[in-house]
């Protein structure tokens, strides 16, 4: 029985009902009279809507919470409900995810959560003086605890068919849908709430209902029990209503950047990393590799941080990460007497993938710091870098640091051909750390080759036999190979060849027709060394690594020269890795052969 009547005629209606209901009817009009004196609507006249009907069952309106009675708001008032961008600092997200072996996994340090892992989802509304919005999902970059369920449960789950197939399950993810339930302080939702006080602790993370990766980990209560205990103190004091001074960046996502950000930072000083005039360049912050998947900081000559934002919630909590990451190099003490300049840098393609799109003509863009240029320094060699410019990825690869000192120490009195040379990193480092009898660095980019030319100035190698060459590194090779032209190490870096598994057939081609023309430029007499790289993931992790080294053997045989591989590497080990996702984070091998003789 549901009656709606405007409250000034409320009292004369009531009169009028049945005896039988009389009781509860004059409760009712206590709780409407004191709704109305303690929390009038901003717009429109106040209306009461009475039903013997329980919460769960009305779920299509947004609504105000009170202890005892449901204020309905009109059209108007809707349009002013709480939105993810504003202050929701009286919301509390949770995310339950199925107790399976995968949820063991998630318990024990992997990062990302896949929507297919996500039984069910919750917003607790703790204040009973605000608008809750029926949505049916979290609000994209909202921070949530992961919980699994401490019993067996199928609630929540998707229900199999006779034949024991999930039901309404598709590949396509758009298609999956996970129940999500709107609670309030009230004890109608009391079952949902111990449901969720009984379950067992994941952690906390951020939460993205468009990506394929629902919810990624910042925070694992195994890992950091104690970062966990103090976001879970703020969730309590926001259950108990001390929500006021709570942004919606304040849910413990500052604790969690400072301490992830603090770890990273430890984690490079044990690798030495900033070294005084012997490396000032290197990667800070590497994604999940430490904690904070999506996000990778590089610093630059000591002077220059760029944030790389791969994932919506970085866009989303841009000026907390911005403010924590600024603090925490102010506090660095390498750089105590030093003003750090933090340059945001987004890659609109991977946004896109996770469901939030940027505007490409605004993401980027130069300014007046263009022209000056920030001198990088990597195992005593320098670097002119443009950190404010449109130019590749941070402005330089210091991925391949440790490669580049690998290789060198191989290089006395050799002849070099760095392939793909971009700021001619491998030829520079032959010549200054190696020794090398001569280098030739080729790039298809004028500016790579400009940059290249640059680098061997600043360095002071004005009159050595070191040279870079603007062409296509197919047609170079086949031009020295018709020019009897040989070299005893050779370096073959090009730029991601295969994105995804979709194409790797097609760059597994490409690829081995690289491999085949270099190993036939190495000295035919005594053989020598070949580096040769991918920085495709899937081309990387394709069975384990092994795909791309069958690759290159393939090459061998078609270049009729026998091949020894002498050592199989990755990124510097700045770009750390998580043990748990191991290899999901591998993107780079370069593997060191040794190409023999030419058998004729």
């Amino acid at each position: 029985m549901k009656v709606q009547i405007s409250l000034l005629r409320n009292v004369m209606l009531v009169l009028a009902l049945n005896e039988s209901f009389a009781a509860s009817s004059k409760m009712w009009i206590r709780a409407a009279v004191s709704t109305s004196t303690k929390a009038p609507l901003a717009h429109g006249p106040t209306v009461l809507g009475f039903s013997m009907l329980p919460h769960r069952t009305r779920t299509s309106r947004s609504r105000m919470m009170s202890s005892s009675t449901d204020v309905e708001v009109s059209s108007e008032q809707l349009s002013h409900k709480t939105s993810p961008d504003k202050k929701t600092g009286s919301l509390l997200h949770t995310v339950m995810v199925q107790r399976n072996r995968q949820s063991a996994a998630f318990r024990e340090g992997t990062p990302l959560i896949f929507g297919g892992s996500v039984a069910a989802t919750f917003t607790e509304q703790c204040d009973v003086n605000s608008l809750i919005s029926d949505d049916e999902t979290i609000p994209m970059g909202s921070i949530v605890a992961v919980v699994v369920s401490r019993d067996s449960s199928t609630e929540g789950r998707p229900k199999k068919d006779f034949r024991g197939k999930r039901r309404n399950q598709s590949s396509n993810r758009k298609e999956h849908v996970v129940p999500h339930h709107s609670i309030s302080t009230s004890d109608n939702e009391k079952k949902q709430r111990d449901m969720i006080n009984q379950s067992q602790l994941i952690g906390y993370g951020v939460f993205n209902p468009e990506s394929m990766y629902r919810v990624r980990m910042l925070c694992h209560d195994t890992i950091h029990p104690g970062l966990t205990k103090s976001i879970r103190s703020i969730r309590k004091n926001i259950q108990r209503g001390n929500f006021q001074s709570v942004s919606s960046s304040g849910m413990g996502l500052d604790l969690i950047l400072e301490r992830k950000i603090s770890d990273a930072i430890y984690t490079r000083l044990a690798m030495q990393l900033p070294s005084a005039s012997i490396t000032d360049t290197y990667r800070l912050v590497n994604g999940e590799g430490d904690g904070l998947s999506g996000l990778a900081v590089d610093i630059l000559g000591g002077a220059t941080a760029i944030v790389m934002s791969s994932a919506a919630w970085c866009e989303i909590h841009k000026e907390t990460i911005l403010s924590v990451l600024g603090r925490m190099l102010k506090e660095h003490p390498s750089y105590a007497d030093t003003s750090i300049d933090i340059v945001w840098r987004n890659t609109p393609s991977r946004l896109k993938q996770d469901g939030y799109e940027v505007d490409i003509k605004s993401s980027g863009g130069t300014d007046e710091k263009d022209e000056n240029p920030i001198v990088a320094t990597e195992s005593s060699v320098k670097y002119l870098t443009y950190p404010h410019s449109d130019g590749q990825k941070t402005g330089f690869y210091c991925d391949q640091r440790a490669n580049r000192l690998m290789v060198a120490e191989l290089c006395q009195n050799k002849r070099v051909l760095d392939l793909c040379c971009y700021n001619g990193g491998f030829a520079l480092n032959a010549m200054i750390r190696g020794c090398a009898a001569s280098s030739i660095g080729v790039d298809s980019s004028q500016d790579a080759i400009n940059a290249a030319m640059a680098n061997a100035e600043l360095n002071g190698l004005s009159g050595m036999d070191v040279s870079f060459v603007k062409d296509d590194i197919s047609a170079f090779m086949k031009g020295a190979m018709d020019a009897d032209n040989e070299f005893d190490v050779i370096v073959l870096d090009p730029p991601k060849l295969a994105p995804s598994l979709s194409s790797l057939d097609k760059a597994s081609r490409k690829y081995h027709a690289l491999n085949r023309d270099a190993m036939n430029l190495i000295d035919r007499s005594q053989g020598g060394l070949l580096l040769t790289c991918t920085c495709s993931a899937a081309m990387s992790q394709k069975d384990g690594g092994q795909y791309f080294l069958s690759m290159v053997n393939k090459a061998a045989l078609s270049a009729k020269r026998r091949v020894t591989l002498l050592r199989v590497s990755g990124a510097a080990p700045c770009h750390t890795q998580s043990p748990a996702s191991f290899p999901a984070g591998q993107y780079l091998t370069a593997a060191l052969f040794h190409v023999g003789p030419a058998d004729v």
